[in-house]
């Protein structure tokens, strides 16, 4: 019998394992929007901990793969933090897509394909509590998928404005675990694939995230990458 993806509750507090053993926490916001918060552990020991006292670590739209193949188990009894403020400003990477190449001319170069044509993105708002009434049925800019555009071209060394915002699109297991995991090891908010976006030079320490992203469709691969780290 296949798992069943966790139920959605706006205010959830659920435990997402990272790699095997390692958890962090998260609270489900609007479908499908989960606030994951700078605390790590490992067991699911957490207790009726208050998710007030934490950073926010990042805010990510996930989709249901990921609550399906994730380990996820809700926190009954904890204390979901209801008056935080969201980001409402994002990275809508530019449309297309691309081959890259890492680690070049090394025993580890890969070489892969992501989405965007061209490196970089726009820097956008997108409140992400809307939801279309009777009469607004899509959002204020003119695309419909966002508010409005606040820089069409985000500099590749912009480096403040990278950091400090998340990408638009939707995260998919195993590469989000991997994302949090990397997150808990350098102790800082990283994305891996956004680095790739902007043309970043690549860290030794994402070699498991590199290796997700570049299995393409080797099943073989997939397999052996998820029993041996999140499985």
């Amino acid at each position: 019998m296949s798992k069943r993806a966790t139920p959605w509750k706006e205010g959830k507090i659920v435990s997402v394992e990272t790699r095997k053993g390692i958890f962090t926490l998260a609270q489900m916001l609007k479908d499908p929007f989960l606030r994951f918060y700078k605390v790590f552990r490992e067991d699911e020991n957490w207790g009726k901990v208050d998710t007030g006292i934490f950073d926010t670590l990042t805010v990510s739209a996930v989709t249901g793969q990921f609550l399906k193949s994730s380990n996820i188990t809700e926190i009954k009894g904890a204390i979901p933090d209801i008056l935080r403020e969201d980001p409402d400003t994002w990275i809508d990477q530019n449309k297309g897509t691309r081959t890259v190449r890492v680690w070049e001319n090394t025993e580890k170069e890969k070489e892969f394909i992501i989405l965007g044509k061209e490196a970089g993105g726009s820097l956008v708002k997108k409140n992400l509590w809307w939801s279309p009434t009777p009469g607004n049925t899509t959002r204020p800019h003119p695309s419909g998928v966002i508010d409005a555009l606040v820089l069409e071209d985000i500099p590749l060394n912009a480096n403040d404005i990278i950091d400090a915002h998340d990408l638009t699109n939707l995260a998919v297991y195993p590469s989000l675990n991997e994302r949090l995991y990397l997150c808990y090891k350098l102790d800082k908010n990283v994305d891996p694939y956004k680095d790739l976006v902007f043309n970043r030079e690549i860290p030794e320490e994402y070699n498991v995230a590199i290796d997700i992203m570049s299995a393409g469709g080797n099943a073989e691969k997939k397999e052996s990458i998820l029993n041996t780290y999140f499985r």
